[in-house]
């Protein structure tokens, strides 16, 4: 037997230990870390994550998506505008080449664009910032939920980013690059104001500068299967760091199940 061979059949058994190990941490229960516990709970609240259940695979990313055509509405619990209720609405653009293209509104302040990928990924193409009169860019797309991730798995990106003046698109402003860490923390029961659900928790972590601003930060998102996001926390646009200088963090959860 070569050497070659012996070499092929050694990767060959390691990449299906790998496959393995990497499958049976499906159905594991993983507590929640209690740094991710600490921080969730500086916003929201120390009644919203109940416990930590068996944790799936994301076989299907539209599932926690829901992104369907409707309205949603949130209660803002920590930012300058807590206690307030925030209207979202979703919207599709278009879909073609297999590819779906979708409009975020949150609240009227951020507009978030979003692609369901033929892979099953679904990504950030960037964000309007209607406050700071901003438009956000990403290069490649920013990841917001990705097809097949096992619970505790990350992905890692390394994304160039440029901000446009809203009033004129061709104005661009500031650029710079953002390493983005997107890891699958477990699965947990939440409670929020639309009811008790089992759901998956993403982490996202941001580090690295964008024009004048440097940028560390941590975001995160539940989402439960056939609603979509019901609790999370997260940054206000890089925009807003730029032209406000501040870094302030919004939590919201939901009211009411969409329709």
């Amino acid at each position: 037997m070569t050497i070659k061979l012996l070499f092929q059949l050694a990767s060959l058994a390691f990449s299906l230990l790998s496959s393995t190990a990497e499958s049976a941490k499906s159905g594991q229960t993983i507590p929640l870390p209690d740094m991710d516990r600490a921080a969730i709970e500086k916003y929201l609240g120390d009644s919203v994550v109940v416990n930590a259940i068996p944790a799936p695979a994301i076989a299907d990313t539209s599932l926690y998506l829901a992104a369907k055509p409707g309205i949603r509405k949130f209660r803002l619990v920590s930012g300058p505008d807590a206690g307030k209720t925030e209207r979202h609405q979703v919207t599709r653009l278009k879909q073609e080449a297999g590819t779906t293209s979708w409009r975020y509104d949150a609240g009227g302040k951020f507009i978030y664009f979003v692609i369901a990928k033929t892979n099953g990924d679904y990504v950030l193409t960037g964000v309007t910032d209607t406050e700071a009169g901003a438009i956000t860019r990403y290069s490649p797309d920013e990841p917001f939920m990705l097809q097949g991730l096992a619970p505790g798995e990350e992905r890692n990106e390394k994304l160039g980013v440029k901000v446009f003046d809203l009033s004129n698109p061709d104005d661009l402003t500031h650029e710079g690059v953002l390493d983005v860490n997107c890891r699958y923390v477990g699965a947990y029961k939440v409670k929020v104001p639309a009811g008790s659900f089992d759901a998956v928790l993403m982490k996202w972590t941001f580090k690295g500068k964008v024009g004048p601003a440097s940028v560390d930060d941590t975001q995160y998102r539940f989402f439960a299967p056939d609603v979509g996001i019901v609790a999370a926390v997260e940054q206000l646009d890089v925009s807003a760091m730029l032209i406000y200088n501040r870094q302030t963090k919004v939590a919201r959860v939901l009211l009411a199940k969409p329709k």
